[in-house]
């Protein structure tokens, strides 16, 4: 990298050259020493103060035809040398702000990659601190005797305990991907165990919870056990929060070609038109509701597509939101 130079150096070298320049016959081209000039200032100049400057190296270069005296012989062949030097002196303008422009943006690269890191390395922290006391109230409330205020407690921890959950699965799996371990499962018996997760919950907003299947039978499929199950938890709970108390949300499951259909239904009033093309993203939330901090959907679209399959919502025609979860059915 070249050594910033005073920009009053950089002019008297400038300046040195054009007297150079005209103190010889214009047979005699020396404006490719502008180049000095251009390069020892290239990093003090904006696009526009580059050209600037190539404009009047180009100038004082052409400058030499007249001065000291006009050319009578050889015109064509002097223009022509003059020339090819200003050519040089735009290709050397023209990799010079071509060079800038990528240094600078290897330098915003850099300073996003730390402000990264730095985010990366608070959120492992804080959700790493939060853990600990919220396991610790959890375990304690384990030595009380069971009431309406210890059970409050219980569920307000266990949904902490859900969110920093969530944060540490994104995290990770922005900066590692998810880590499946694959195995042979059923899908019905993963949905009721997170049926049975979710019902406390449903119970305590007065919703009733709906378990489908079509066909009857076994629902086998290649996946990751825990995270199949945190994804149904999601759909649930998000479901949850969005339904009036009494209302039902639905789980069903059923065939579909060569997938298995994951479809949650609530009875909420359905997702904001502006919302559907932006639910599955980070921090989204959907409408004005205070629920859940925008993790939930986006670390079951992480799932879905770590598994190979994919995830859609939309408001049902009858009223309230939907989600549909497609994931492959293992080869035969």
């Amino acid at each position: 990298m070249l050594t910033k130079l005073p920009i009053g150096l950089v002019w008297a070298i400038w300046l040195l050259i054009l007297l150079l320049e005209l103190a010889t016959p214009p047979a005699v081209v020396l404006g490719i020493l502008y180049v000095v000039p251009l390069l020892l200032g290239a990093s003090q100049r904006t696009p526009a103060q580059a050209w600037r400057f190539l404009l009047i190296c180009c100038a004082s270069t052409l400058l030499n035809l007249l001065v000291p005296l006009p050319v009578h012989q050889n015109l064509a062949a002097v223009l022509i040398d003059r020339l090819l030097v200003c050519l040089a002196l735009v290709v050397t303008t023209t990799l010079l702000i071509h060079n800038q422009q990528l240094q600078a943006g290897r330098t915003a690269q850099d300073v996003e990659l730390a402000r990264a890191q730095l985010r990366g390395d608070v959120i492992a922290t804080l959700a790493h601190d939060l853990k600990t006391p919220v396991l610790g109230t959890l375990a304690s409330l384990a030595l009380l005797e069971g009431g309406v205020a210890v059970e409050a407690i219980r569920a307000s921890q266990q949904r902490c305990l859900r969110l920093i959950d969530d944060l540490l699965q994104v995290f990770r799996a922005e900066q590692e991907g998810l880590q499946l371990h694959l195995q042979p499962c059923q899908l019905l018996t993963i949905a009721q165990e997170a049926m049975r997760t979710m019902e406390p919950i449903a119970s305590q907003r007065q919703i009733s919870l709906v378990l489908r299947q079509e066909p009857s039978g076994r629902m086998e499929l290649l996946a990751d056990p825990s995270l199949l199950q945190r994804l149904l938890e999601n759909l649930l709970l998000n479901a949850l929060h969005h339904s009036p108390r009494g209302q039902r949300v639905w789980l069903q499951l059923r065939g579909q070609g060569t997938s298995w259909l994951i479809d949650v239904r609530d009875g909420g009033i359905g997702f904001a038109t502006d919302d559907l093309p932006r639910v599955f993203q980070r921090f989204a939330r959907s409408g004005s509701s205070s629920a859940g901090v925008g993790l939930g959907l986006y670390l079951c679209r992480l799932i879905s597509e770590a598994h190979g399959g994919t995830i859609t919502a939309s408001n049902d025609p009858d009223g309230g939101a939907r989600v549909v979860v497609q994931l492959p059915q293992p080869e035969r």
